[in-house]
């Protein structure tokens, strides 16, 4: 059965984070009372930066290369509360809230206020260690996720000869280019001859002149182009050749 519709994706997909030792900022004036945890972060593989205030902290922030942040709330210089707020509403990484006090008000205030976990003060180095390897796990996994999902995909209508790019672009082919992308989407990554190609369109008796079929390919490519480049999944192979390098995936079915 013949597609009427159907998706195809030019596979390029969001690049993992680069591999290395995980990056901590610090924010905390008393540098006395987190000296346990941040030899106990850095014994472990860690990198850590430390700021004294929300002042110190900015210039690390705006550099985005903190994979996670570890915040007190009483700062000397802002509302340890807000800066959460505006943390967690950036996305950059996740925040760990390090309350002084350890009632359960200030544990919830942090978490209303974004944080994606929170510890009281006291925490033995060894607690702080396993939530901030919790923490990266978990964000780990989501930008995994997100990658995964973070495909360009174009839409085709077969049966109308639209095609819709991921930004909505559209843009119409005539029957005979749809009839040639139909083809070609229909068997990614296979490798088309001229013609194969021709008698596909045609049958065995169809149009002659096999170099015919290079002015249809090369005008196909250039509409879909205009189509957030969709053009450059057309591949012509040395040899006389084509090639659809897409993922396909048909919304009613494809012909075999």
């Amino acid at each position: 059965m013949t597609a009427l519709a159907f998706e195809f994706a030019a596979g390029t997909r969001v690049a993992a984070p680069p591999a290395g030792a995980p990056r901590i900022l610090w924010i905390d004036a008393d540098d006395g009372a987190i000296e346990p945890g941040v030899e106990m972060l850095r014994r472990h593989g860690f990198e850590v930066d430390r700021a004294g205030s929300a002042a110190a902290a900015q210039p690390l922030l705006d550099a985005a290369d903190a994979d996670l942040v570890i915040l007190e709330t009483a700062l000397p210089d802002a509302d340890g509360l807000a800066l959460c707020r505006r943390l967690s509403e950036a996305e950059t990484a996740p925040v760990l809230v390090v309350a002084r006090a350890a009632d359960t008000l200030d544990r919830v205030a942090g978490l209303e206020f974004g944080a994606d976990d929170v510890l009281p003060k006291t925490a033995h180095p060894l607690e702080l260690l396993a939530r901030v390897r919790a923490l990266l796990r978990r964000a780990g996994r989501q930008a995994r996720r997100i990658a995964a999902e973070a495909v360009a995909t174009w839409r085709f209508d077969a049966e109308l000869g639209y095609v819709t790019s991921p930004s909505g672009r559209t843009v119409r082919l005539s029957p005979a280019d749809a009839a040639l992308l139909r083809v070609l989407a229909g068997r990614p990554g296979e490798v088309w001859r001229r013609d194969a190609l021709l008698a596909q369109l045609h049958g065995d008796g169809g149009a002659a002149g096999g170099r015919s079929i290079d002015a249809r390919v090369a005008r196909l490519r250039r509409t879909l182009s205009d189509c957030d480049g969709a053009g450059d999944m057309i591949k012509t192979l040395r040899g006389g050749g084509y090639l659809f390098q897409a993922q396909v995936n048909p919304r009613v079915g494809l012909a075999a």
